[in-house]
């Protein structure tokens, strides 16, 4: 199954949001740590390929897409 850009993006801000709480209560950590390095290594990379894919779009394509993604995801 291929998943969208749009999928790929959203899936890659709900992680970087829960790698920000995990900074905040245990910066330090090595479970933190690990953490990132694996995001870094295994999310990251696709997260930055779907992006740039969205950034090239038009805008208006981009608005579009953002209004149906937040209109399916409510």
């Amino acid at each position: 199954m291929v998943e969208t850009d749009e999928a790929v993006l959203v899936r890659a801000r709900r992680r970087l949001g829960e790698l920000a709480a995990l900074l905040e209560v245990a910066p330090f950590s090595a479970d933190t740590e690990e953490a990132m390095r694996s995001y870094l290594r295994d999310e990251a990379p696709g997260a930055r390929e779907a992006f740039a894919r969205w950034a090239e779009l038009p805008a208006q394509t981009r608005r579009t897409r953002a209004a149906l993604l937040r209109e399916a995801l409510s």
